[in-house]
């Protein structure tokens, strides 16, 4: 048994103190003697009981550099979006299983995971994650449905999802655009979401977002559903 290794994978997956009370547990069977294989067998098994209940998964090191190498080309293309937009805020929404009910249903939920803003408006990413997609119901079913949702006037929608409706006009924004993100197979993942505030000096052009969205969404999708050659 490799410890020193299980161990490190534990800890960056798990977090220290769930991993020091496997590793007390399996000092403790160790010191009454028993057979060297029932304590590797033992302290594996813990291991992979804590991995199965955290629902994680431990990044090998060409995982993690794909995912860095993603994530910096994500960036780099919503920040130049954002000046070729004049937007006030552009952010990567994506999808993921939150856990399972009583019924073993499971839930819906959303996190931001890359954002890119404009000179004085402050980023929110840290605040969504992990968030029920219904918190913006109508956005998401839209994009469900038509695969986009472009919202000009958030008074638009007021009366149609007060919800998402109370949640944009409490950060000033006046109007968001959003374009779905697919998996290889087409079916959707996320999306990219652009807001203008109400401050916002430059009022935007529609449809230059109308052409612009789609083809940024594109890349992304691609980005995300690239593997490490």
């Amino acid at each position: 048994m490799n410890g020193g290794l299980d161990i490190a994978r534990a800890i960056a997956e798990l977090g220290v103190l769930v991993v020091i009370a496997g590793i007390f547990l399996y000092f403790d069977i160790k010191a009454r003697n028993k057979e060297q294989s029932m304590f590797d067998t033992m302290f594996k098994s813990i291991l992979q009981q804590m991995k199965i209940c955290a629902g994680g998964h431990v990044l090998t090191e060409e995982e993690d550099k794909t995912a860095i190498k993603i994530d910096t080309a994500i960036n780099t293309l919503i920040q130049k979006a954002v000046g070729d937009l004049k937007a006030s805020r552009i952010m990567v929404v994506r999808y993921h299983n939150g856990g399972r009910d009583m019924n073993s249903i499971s839930f819906l939920k959303l996190s931001v995971t890359n954002e890119s803003v404009t000179h004085g408006c402050t980023p929110v990413m840290s605040e969504f994650q992990n968030q029920f997609r219904s918190i913006v119901g109508h956005p998401v079913k839209e994009i469900e449905v038509s695969g986009y949702s472009y919202v000009e006037d958030i008074e638009d929608i007021k009366n149609i999802d007060i919800g998402t409706y109370e949640l944009l006009k409490s950060r000033g924004v006046r109007s968001y655009y959003a374009h779905k993100l697919t998996n290889a197979t087409g079916y959707v993942i996320g999306a990219i979401l652009v807001t203008y505030r109400l401050e916002n000096k430059v009022k935007e052009d529609p449809n230059t977002i109308h052409q612009y969205l789609p083809h940024l969404a594109d890349r992304i999708s691609g980005l995300l559903n690239a593997k490490e050659e």
